[in-house]
This record gives C-alpha cells, structure tokens and sequence, in this order.
C-alpha cells in the first residue's frame, strides 16, 4: 500500500477529488493559497472508490507536478488547453464535469520532484508505467496522441499533403528497417 504515511517526503495536505471543470481559476482565493506546490493526480471517476487513498495505483490516470498545482492544472479545463490530459479527454470523449476528476498532494516546493519520482517508480515498478493514461504524457508515450491532436487543426489540402508526407518517410523507414534485417542475416 502506498499511502502519504509511506512517502519520503513529508505531505502537507491532499484534497478531496473534484472534477476538472471545478479546477480553481485566476482569482480564486484557493488558487492564491500560499502552499499550492506540489503533485496532481487525475483519474476516471469510476476508478476513485477503488484508488481510494493510496497514492501508487494502476488506474490513476495522470500524475504530474508543479511549483503551482492550479496553475500547471488549468489547462487541463481550458477546452482548448495545452495539457496531455486535456487531450487524452478530448480523443476519449470524456466529460469534465463528471468523469474526469483531479486530486492535489501538496508539499514543500524542494519536495516536488522527489514525490512525484517517488510516485512514478512505485507505478512503474508494481505495474510497468508511470501513469495509466500514457498517451497523455508529452514524452514519447504521446507521440501518437500529440500528431493525432495536431492533424485535427489541418484543413483538408494540408492533410493531403501530411499524407504523401507519411508515406514517403514511410517507404525510407520501412527501406531502412529491411536493410537492417538484411545485414543481421547475412
């Protein structure tokens, strides 16, 4: 069980989950509280009971950090926002007001990474990733989800052009791929 009792570093505070849509917005004095660093966690609504307090868990969607929780998480509820959840919301056609809620850790600033990285071992160790809604990252996992979100915003004759774009890097990859299967069996 991975419990704030269990953490490394010492948690001020966790908040009761809230759906996305109730993430507080500039001017809010919860969002100008002094001690809003630290870790966020987002899940589906239907994995909470489960995930309960624990803090480690296979069906905990997003974990991230930031030195600002509201800040880093507002875009998140932003239709249009920046953030790979906001994303991963959109090409799953989740609702933010009832199906996708965000819990806030909070520690010290100093203590941000090294509870988030505390976090994202244990995930990955007890179930082989980080966080369960991969394509939400912005590293490698979220390559796909980023190019799908960016082809989105392409009219039709640049889609086309994305298109012969794709297959050409294709024939080159594939090309490169069998020339180097070739040179391991000869």
């Amino acid at each position: 069980m991975f419990t704030s009792e269990d953490c490394p570093v010492k948690i001020a505070d966790i908040s009761d989950w809230r759906p996305v849509s109730q993430i507080p917005s500039n001017g809010s004095t919860e969002r100008d509280n002094d001690n809003s660093s630290g870790v966020y966690q987002i899940a589906h609504v239907s994995d909470i009971k489960e995930i309960g307090d624990t803090l480690v868990h296979q069906n905990i969607g997003y974990t991230g950090k930031g030195k600002n929780v509201y800040d880093r998480t507002y875009t998140v509820r932003q239709p249009k926002g920046s953030h790979g959840v906001n994303r991963y919301i959109k090409q799953n056609n989740l609702c933010k007001e009832s199906e996708v809620f965000v819990r806030y850790i909070f520690c010290d600033v100093s203590d941000i990474k090294k509870l988030e990285d505390w976090i994202h071992n244990n995930t990955t160790k007890a179930y082989g990733y980080t966080f369960k809604w991969r394509e939400a990252s912005e590293g490698n996992d979220g390559k796909y989800s980023r190019a799908q979100d960016a082809l989105e915003e392409l009219t039709s004759i640049e889609l086309l052009d994305i298109i012969s774009f794709a297959r050409e890097l294709a024939v080159s990859k594939n090309a490169v791929e069998f020339q180097n299967k070739l040179k391991s069996v000869i």
